[in-house]
């Protein structure tokens, strides 16, 4: 999971346009087409959905621009897209191609009907507006894999603050026993911290 993955860049003419695949993008494509079927619309030329992906991605203006020239250019245009567009609808769930093609090797092992996307994407709104306390017109704004990023960060930064380490948590066992003595000592800093010695 890595920031960079979310600069999708298409090529239009002697130009690149760059979508982004934020939150919103996701929550509508997802109501509309199923992001599960995107990636295999996009590999078969569904013009629908591409335009959608499009459309969704970038702005009104150059949405439409770019439409209207793969309109023109029929299916040589389409065959440069699939791999652009197939990357952005793997953003759009917060993950890269190795990790969506692993994903995707299991399915087709024990194919998953259930409508897990859904409550996904609902969920990094809540991290994002709540966890986060962005606006919703940021959380929204935002790709899935910033919002990840960001929590994970809002996680680290107690146990940077108060110097602990990864290492300390995995040394220490909850169901391990104490030795009384660390457990006087421990209560007797605590009461001299408090005033209380």
């Amino acid at each position: 999971m890595r920031l960079a993955n979310d600069i999708i860049a298409i090529p239009h003419g002697h130009k690149a346009v760059r979508l982004r695949p934020s939150l919103r993008a996701a929550v509508r494509l997802h109501a509309r087409h199923d992001l599960r079927k995107l990636a295999r619309g996009i590999g078969e030329g569904h013009l629908g959905m591409i335009a959608d992906i499009i459309l969704e991605g970038t702005d009104q203006a150059t949405g439409t621009k770019l439409i209207n020239g793969i309109l023109m250019q029929g299916a040589r245009e389409l065959g440069a897209l699939v791999e652009p567009l197939s990357d952005f609808t793997f953003a759009l769930l917060g993950v890269d191609r190795k990790e969506a093609e692993a994903t995707a090797e299991r399915v087709e092992k024990k194919p998953d009907t259930s409508d897990w996307i859904a409550p996904h994407l609902e969920q990094l709104f809540e991290i994002g507006t709540g966890w986060l306390q962005w606006s919703p017109a940021d959380t929204w704004a935002a790709t899935p894999t910033e919002i990840m990023i960001a929590q994970r960060g809002l996680i680290a930064k107690p146990k940077a603050v108060n110097g602990v380490k990864e290492d300390d948590q995995a040394d220490s066992d909850p169901r391990e026993e104490i030795d009384p003595r660390k457990v006087r000592d421990g209560l007797a800093t605590l009461r001299a911290l408090s005033g209380q010695a």
